[in-house]
């Protein structure tokens, strides 16, 4: 059932190679984003002398190796590994998709910029939706997958920046 659905999501994609290459390429620069807000979000941080750091250090990296670990324990198949379909994005990747870490990773790198400078972190959880829908539609990842690697990052953020 999931295979038709995929078929049907990504066949206008498949027809149109520049639509192929978009996604393909917001695959990659969403990717980037986050290699360069996390590490410049710690760089401004320590530059400031903000009390955040130590926060934006510890919580997403405890938060990121839970995930990890979940991910092994879980070891989820991948869409193309269960339902056989043909991703766009290329992966050999067995196992461990649920749940999205790239969803997850860009979603907490999200939370953390939220809680010291709320525009440029709703701006990133609004790109980390756009990240997770990629995922989707790239093949390498479930609804669930994606919506679930968000959520928990939401979840750890309000739970270590705000409540905490």
């Amino acid at each position: 059932m999931y295979a038709e659905q995929y078929r049907r999501m990504s066949e206008p994609l498949r027809r149109d190679p520049r639509a192929k290459s978009l996604v393909l390429h917001a695959n990659s620069l969403l990717t980037a984003v986050g290699y360069i807000a996390y590490p410049l979000l710690v760089i401004l941080l320590a530059a400031t002398g903000s009390p955040l750091l130590v926060r934006a250090v510890a919580i997403p990296a405890a938060a990121f190796v839970a995930v990890s670990l979940l991910r092994r324990v879980l070891d989820a198949p991948r869409p193309y590994e269960k339902d056989g379909i043909d991703p766009i994005i290329n992966k050999d990747t067995k196992g461990r998709s649920f749940p999205s870490r790239h969803a997850f990773s860009m979603a907490m790198i999200a939370m953390t910029w939220m809680a010291w400078m709320p525009a440029v972190g709703s701006a990133l959880l609004a790109a980390s939706v756009f990240m997770a829908a990629v995922r989707v539609v790239g093949g390498v990842h479930y609804p669930k997958d994606v919506i679930a690697g968000i959520a928990v990052a939401v979840i750890c953020g309000i739970a270590g920046f705000w409540i905490a």
